[in-house]
């Protein structure tokens, strides 16, 4: 008699660990599982379905991903048991309550763990953390239904009208969106936006869904409005500061389906940061990536540490949508698929308000402190200029890209400088709660000017950080309205939207900011940009540090005289013959990318290499150096990985974080059919390595 097969979950925890599949019996679920008497899709059915197991010590919430027989098992090569000795724990309980995942989403995560080199639990993990699953708990007032129904009472929005360089641009985006993912590369003011939002309303009137990316949380309150006032109660909003109350109801109505008797399942806008393209799409027709040069696409930590631009592709292959990007100052990435044909470029070269080209001065802070033309940070020429500004009732952006009162405090007496005791970095100075901070692990104290080596009161503050820009301003024009918007400022929801509001509505003469300020705003009477410092910009020790820069900087020039005036950029710096700078004003709105693409080329950098780099954290140094220099030995003696170089090991800019050194190693491969084996060799051959100690892999880094 043929022996009865066992049916097992395989179920998804959400754990870093290289066994990705773990098997439960699931006697709970099928009563009969002894006999296989059930129909396949009575069994299929249970993919997808949320459940609470035991995993060691600990109970974790996880996803059956598929159902095995006992035979199907795969038992580890190097093990001598089969799968009748292994003793299954059996699944605790079925979290009915909670909504299944689909396979596309499932998909979607095997695809970033495949090609950011992680696990398919940190993908998962990244996808429905802790606070996401405990959102299934709260009590939304409104249900899908009500925004389906508030929709469908809603008359259809107005056609936005376009330039004729906008009408050329769209044609030849919806021609290439046929068959290619679509670059729109359009200089600052060009009107990307109406583009972008005559689009979405062609697939929202087809009856598709569409996923607006931006790259950080205050540009998605600056849009929200503006779409909502095309779109209405179709568009919503996702990103980490919306509560768990919205953030259940906007994956619930996402993952919303046609069901027959049932209010009309309504087409939607989400306009959300990278997390995003983790939402249970089941209607996706366009993703659209806003910004898509944007360095906040890029996760860090934890893993999955994967670009949301990069991810947004395989979200759209899976769902078959289409895929605009746009940026004022493309990526050398996107750029480099144009040039290889596996992107369509749209080129947007005239301003919607036909702006003359902003005025670009370049002042030499070296020759103006010895000429004794600073005062405090400011030039003389700036300050002449500001107070023009002010007189003719127009606004002034002063750019800095540090916070704070001062980045460093130095012992005038004995040289020391205050460092922050669990990183390697000096500690900088807040002056509004009379604070020294450290910006890497928050390690906070309060100021004291006595120093700790030669007990002397001799501690000077150095250099400037936006809040001290902000007193400066205040002083040279004390009857100005001076504002400032930086990380400590956005730390308050409230304050941080009425600074914006104000500075919009011309309430505000002169603000203060970060690049937070930088990114996608339009403010109608901004007619001056000041970067003050801008070397700190231009001397980044990076390979993408000239990218970089250009890219900043052209997005500040943008920032200025959006409304048909005639803007101007001021930049003080001590590196006035950088070639970066050279790059701006007219030269920044023409194809001027060749320069630095052939550098990259030549020297073996992306876009014309992949890189991958290794990550070693230890809290002893020593043992730190050893797994590194063995590490580096192995994979350069190792022949199942075929790369270009290793570069390493070296000490990243800061060395220590959190009471953890680092070492890095870089590994370059060829773009070809080779890729991805060659990275899946490397992440095998560091797994086996089993070094004791904290190590990633970072691809594609930012």
């Amino acid at each position: 008699m043929e022996r009865e097969e066992l049916l097992y979950a395989s179920v998804v925890l959400p754990i870093r660990f290289s066994q990705q599949v773990f098997y439960y019996l699931p006697a709970f679920l099928l009563p009969e599982h002894i006999v296989r008497n059930r129909s396949q899709n009575n069994i299929e059915s249970l993919i997808g379905c949320w459940v609470e197991v035991r995993f060691g010590n600990r109970t974790y919430n996880g996803i059956i991903r598929k159902i095995a027989t006992d035979s199907s098992i795969a038992i580890p090569d190097n093990s001598k048991l089969s799968s009748q000795t292994i003793e299954f724990k059996p699944i605790n309980a079925l979290l009915a309550q909670r909504p299944k995942v689909s396979g596309a989403e499932m998909l979607l995560w095997e695809r970033i763990a495949s090609y950011y080199l992680c696990t398919f639990g940190e993908v998962f993990k990244a996808a429905y953390p802790i606070l996401t699953q405990k959102q299934e708990e709260v009590c939304s007032k409104k249900l899908p239904e009500d925004i389906f129904s508030a929709i469908a009472s809603q008359s259809i929005a107005q056609q936005i009208k376009l330039s004729t360089a906008q009408q050329e641009a769209y044609s030849s985006i919806k021609e290439g969106l046929q068959t290619k993912t679509v670059l729109l590369h359009g200089i600052t003011g060009s009107g990307k936006t109406e583009i972008y939002i005559k689009l979405a309303n062609e697939y929202i009137a087809a009856g598709k869904d569409v996923l607006y990316l931006v790259p950080e949380i205050s540009l998605s309150k600056q849009l929200e409005k503006r779409l909502k006032q095309h779109f209405g109660e179709r568009v919503l909003i996702f990103h980490s500061a919306a509560s768990l109350a919205v953030k259940k109801l906007v994956r619930s109505t996402i993952s919303a389906e046609q069901k027959n008797g049932q209010i009309k399942r309504e087409p939607l806008v989400v306009l959300g940061t990278r997390s995003s393209i983790f939402l249970p799409f089941n209607n996706l027709g366009l993703v659209i990536v806003d910004e898509e040069h944007d360095l906040s696409y890029k996760q860090e930590e934890p893993a999955p540490r994967y670009n949301a631009r990069d991810a947004a592709l395989f979200l759209a292959n899976i769902h078959k949508a289409g895929v605009l990007l746009g940026s004022a100052t493309p990526s050398f990435e996107s750029i480099y698929n144009c040039l290889t044909g596996k992107f369509h470029r749209v080129l947007l070269t005239e301003k919607f308000y036909n702006s003359p080209p902003p005025q670009i001065t370049i002042i030499d802070t070296i020759w103006t402190t010895k000429s004794r033309q600073m005062r405090g940070s400011f030039s003389q020429q700036l300050v002449n200029r500001i107070a023009d500004c002010i007189a003719k009732g127009e606004q002034t952006l002063v750019f800095r890209n540090i916070r704070s009162y001062s980045p460093i405090l130095q012992c005038s007496e004995c040289g020391e400088i205050i460092r922050c005791p669990h990183c390697n970095v000096a500690l900088s100075y807040h002056k509004y709660d009379n604070s020294l901070r450290c910006h890497y692990c928050e390690y906070k104290r309060e100021f004291s000017n006595i120093c700790p080596k030669c007990n002397n009161r001799s501690i000077d503050v150095k250099g400037a950080g936006t809040e001290r820009l902000e007193e400066e301003l205040k002083e040279l024009f004390p009857g100005a309205r001076v504002a400032r918007y930086d990380a400590d400022i956005a730390k308050s929801k409230r304050e941080s939207q009425r600074i914006l509001e104000e500075f919009s509505a011309g309430k505000i003469d002169i603000l203060v900011g970060t690049q937070m300020i930088t990114k996608g705003f339009d403010f109608p009477k901004l007619t001056l940009v000041a970067v003050i410092g801008a070397d700190t910009i231009l001397s980044q020790q990076d390979f993408r540090a000239d990218e970089r820069a250009l890219q900043l900087l052209v997005q500040l020039v943008g920032r200025s005289g959006r409304r048909g005036n005639a803007g101007q950029i001021i930049i003080q710096t001590g590196q006035k013959n950088h070639p970066v700078l050279g790059l701006l004003g007219e030269n920044a709105n023409r194809d001027d990318y060749n320069n630095l693409l052939a550098e990259r080329k030549l020297y073996l950098f992306p876009p014309f290499v992949r890189l991958v780099n290794i990550v070693l954290k230890h809290k002893n140094h020593h043992k730190l150096e050893q797994a590194a220099l063995s590490l580096t030995t192995v994979l350069k003696n190792s022949g199942a990985i075929n790369p270009i170089e290793i570069n390493g090991p070296f000490s990243p800019r800061i060395e220590k974080i959190r009471d953890e050194y680092i070492k890095c190693l870089s590994v370059k491969f060829r773009r070809d059919a080779n890729l991805q084996r060659n990275k899946i060799a490397l992440a095998n051959i560091i797994e086996k390595m089993k070094l004791p100690l904290h190590i990633y892999l970072d691809v594609d880094p930012a």
